[in-house]
């Protein structure tokens, strides 16, 4: 078995702290970013809902506009 200096054993050790360190920083990175991500989705989901609602209500006034049998009823009389 070969045994290396103290000095070798400390600067492999550093440098696995070292990267372990950055991997942890790196996953805690995409965990946020992730979360923000998903945030952001659901706002536009629920951002698509409401324009989605307001459409359907648009084309139900116009629709109700456009009835002309509805009209028929509100003539005046002669």
């Amino acid at each position: 078995m070969i045994a290396l200096p103290a000095r070798v054993h400390g600067d492999i050790a550093t440098e696995i702290r070292l990267v372990r360190e950055r991997a942890v920083a790196r996953v805690s990175e995409v965990d946020l970013l992730v979360a923000a991500l998903r945030d952001h989705i659901k706002d536009l989901q629920a951002e698509r809902d409401w324009l989605r609602a307001e459409l359907a209500k648009a084309n139900d006034a116009r629709a109700l506009a456009g009835a002309t049998w509805l009209h028929r009823g509100q003539k005046h009389n002669r």
